[in-house]
């Protein structure tokens, strides 16, 4: 039970860091941007500020979120989620996208049941037409069953997951947190084929070497799990912290480079377990 304990935490650290841990982390000069992106950076930005009266409320929530085409702009929830609602209140079919977002500030913030509230309006104004929300939903009630203990919402979180994956199955992210809801259930056997799967798609896809090597070490392979960590390893130093970046696009960027030093200390680790 200890060292389920001990490779659970790692998996926390390791391979969800969807999430809300990096909020409250910032980064370090040696993985900040260079005075000259700054300078670029906080031009477009005071650009953007002389036209934002011309936006529309939902372009307004896409730029405080970091998601508009400007990757130097703001990164302010609180701004974003008030245009996002502002939208909505105007017309709740207004854009495809709004319901969405909204529930993804919500699960970035730890407001599970709004989320979940956001992400059913999104279903019900728009269908299928993103079918990301059904990942949000595993993920979300994922997170939720962490703090509840419910087995329902574990449940409910796998059912998000394998429902994205008939959109997507290439999927390497719906895989990785489909078999870290198989995981925090003791459920190490299920992992198994979800990621063998995955790695037949993505050989190299750092996240799916280290889950899978978690699922080796708890099905009694020890010394394939190694190998499987070793090779995440290498994978996950060819990444930079714009790959990091692109992999979490809901996260604050200040955080990416702390976020992407955690994903490898955390192989580390998993690689002593192995080795233990």
């Amino acid at each position: 039970m200890k060292s389920s304990y001990s490779i659970f935490k790692s998996v926390l650290l390791g391979v969800v860091l969807v999430l809300i841990v990096f909020l409250s982390i910032g980064y370090s000069d040696l993985f900040g941007k260079d005075e000259s992106k700054k300078k670029v950076a906080v031009e477009k930005k005071s650009i953007d500020e002389k036209s934002l009266d011309h936006m529309t409320n939902f372009d307004l929530g896409q730029y405080y979120f970091n998601h508009d085409d400007d990757p130097g702009g703001p990164y302010d929830l609180v701004k974003a989620r008030h245009y996002y609602e502002q939208a909505t209140d105007e017309d709740v079919r207004g854009n495809s996208i709004q319901w969405y977002q909204l529930g993804r500030i919500d699960f970035i913030e730890g407001n599970f049941h709004t989320a979940l509230y956001r992400f059913d309006k999104q279903i019900e104004y728009f269908g299928d037409s993103v079918p990301n929300v059904y990942y949000m939903i595993g993920l979300t009630y994922g997170y939720k069953a962490r703090h509840s203990g419910e087995v329902g919402d574990w449940e409910k979180g796998a059912e998000g997951f394998k429902k994205y994956l008939e959109f997507d199955p290439q999927s390497p992210w719906a895989r990785t947190d489909l078999s870290w809801i198989y995981f925090s259930q003791g459920e190490y056997e299920e992992m198994i084929p979800v990621l063998e799967e995955g790695l037949e798609y993505m050989p190299e896809h750092a996240w799916l070497l280290n889950m899978y090597g978690l699922a080796l070490m708890n099905t009694g392979s020890k010394e394939e799990a190694k190998n499987q960590f070793q090779s995440a390893k290498i994978s996950a130093a060819k990444l930079t912290v714009e790959d990091w970046g692109n992999s979490y696009p809901g996260n604050n960027p200040d955080d990416w480079g702390q976020g992407l030093l955690e994903f490898r200390a955390a192989i580390d680790k998993n690689i002593d377990l192995a080795q233990s």
